[in-house]
């Protein structure tokens, strides 16, 4: 385990790595940074739209360094405003082995048989990462079946290797439970299930019980693909609630002044700097979550539940629909002056829904068909929203034309809110 003061030679060794090699972080911090002895909160917070647009796949201002070996990863699925994610072999290996340690930590046995049904190909990362740190624990047997593969594919891997514990997207589970109730009782039996890549809801977890009821949740841990490790999983927490990572990371929560929130129980965005990731530097990026401490300061791996998606982007199942996404599509349909819009995210049935809240002057003027138009365009813009949709794993996109004042804002700062996520809400 590292030592805080390990930790703040750790943190000063690579901020000033990063201010001398990378062209993106050196202009953002000017005259911010000052050597070695400047402390992470003086630097500014990564505007995420500057930090896209110069972590390009050519003439790349964000690395620090020409990309000479290692994966490359996509988040998102869009096509309009595509973000990439540049790992080095090193960089890669620190993210797993990270993980495994968490997994092992986390109650993984030796001989736990564990079916891998995350998703994987189209430069998307879970199915590897998963299964690498698996790998990097080095206890587990691992099936790699992908939630890509037929269901009569999977019921059969289950039942031939007696697998009691799967790993993947809570809706993939979820879709799953009809055809395992097909079976003769014992036919499966599940008794752990590690969640990934979404949120899990009441709804869900009853769904579950209902055909398994000793299957133990847990998450498999917070990571993203864009800004690595960020806490991981204790066998007994309760959904949303994780642990920092320590040896390579720092977590702040910043109230919507910027300042950090210190104390336990309030609430604010997550912000992450990883003092170990070098060639493609995350430093005081901001996640689109937000959370609330449940520690005290200075508590080791200390814990933070995460409450939900922050005002850049909405998070539906899996899939992220960002704020510049829709900005993008409405530049599309400049004939329709849109004045303002929010991003609401619900979750019945088992599944998320969106809805988009245009406001106009006029809602009832309209002309039909503009709102498929739109959807149509956004789905354009984040294929992966279509796709899921045809799976059963989220509820198609909803338009919703209102007046500007029918927006809901901040009662301090007035404020439009840009999303609104009451998936939590919907489930109490």
């Amino acid at each position: 385990m590292t030592t805080l003061l390990e930790r703040q030679h750790r943190l000063a060794d690579h901020l000033r790595f990063v201010a001398e090699n990378s062209p993106y972080y050196r202009k953002l911090w000017q005259g911010a940074y000052g050597g070695e002895s400047t402390p992470l909160t003086a630097l500014p917070v990564v505007d995420l739209e500057s930090y896209w647009s110069a972590n390009t796949p050519h003439e790349n201002q964000v690395l620090t360094s020409e990309h000479l070996n290692g994966p490359v990863f996509k988040s998102g699925g869009t096509t309009g405003n595509p973000k990439f994610s540049f790992y080095s072999n090193d960089d890669w290996r620190l993210l797993c082995e990270a993980f495994g340690e968490a997994f092992r930590r986390g109650g993984l046995q030796a001989g736990e048989r564990v079916a891998n049904l995350f998703y994987g190909g189209q430069l998307y990362a879970s199915f590897l990462f998963f299964g690498r740190a698996v790998e990097c624990a080095g206890v587990g047997v691992q099936y790699p079946l992908s939630g890509s593969a037929p269901v009569p594919e999977i019921i059969k891997t289950l039942q031939q290797f007696r697998i009691e514990t799967v790993a993947g997207l809570p809706t993939t589970l979820i879709n799953l439970l009809p055809h395992l109730a097909e079976l003769p009782a014992g036919a499966v039996k599940l008794k752990r299930f590690l969640y990934g890549g979404e949120a899990i809801f009441p709804d869900q977890i009853d769904a579950l019980h209902r055909f398994f009821p000793d299957c133990a949740v847990q998450s498999v841990g917070i990571a993203g693909v864009d800004y690595g490790e960020m806490g991981w999983s204790e066998s007994n927490a309760e959904p949303g609630v994780h642990r920092c990572f320590d040896d390579s990371t720092v977590v702040e929560i910043l109230d919507d002044e910027g300042l950090p929130v210190e104390e336990p129980g309030e609430s604010g965005e997550l912000v992450i700097t990883n003092f170990r990731r070098r060639l493609m530097p995350v430093v005081r990026y901001p996640v689109g979550d937000r959370g609330v401490w449940l520690d005290e300061p200075g508590s080791p791996s200390r814990r933070f539940r995460v409450l939900g998606r922050s005002s850049s982007c909405a998070r539906i199942g899996p899939v992220s629909l960002y704020v510049d996404d829709v900005q993008q599509v409405l530049r599309q349909f400049p004939e329709h002056t849109v004045v303002n819009f929010q991003l609401v995210v619900d979750h019945f049935e088992q599944r998320d829904r969106c809805t988009v809240r245009l406001a106009v002057a006029n809602p009832e003027a309209v002309p039909p068909g503009t709102g498929l138009n739109l959807m149509r365009a956004l789905e354009l813009e984040r294929p992966m929203i279509s796709e899921l949709v045809e799976k059963g794993v989220i509820h198609p996109l909803v338009i919703e034309w209102v007046l500007p004042h029918e927006l809901v804002v901040n009662t301090r700062t007035g404020k439009t809110l840009r999303v609104l996520d009451r998936r939590v809400e919907s489930q109490q």
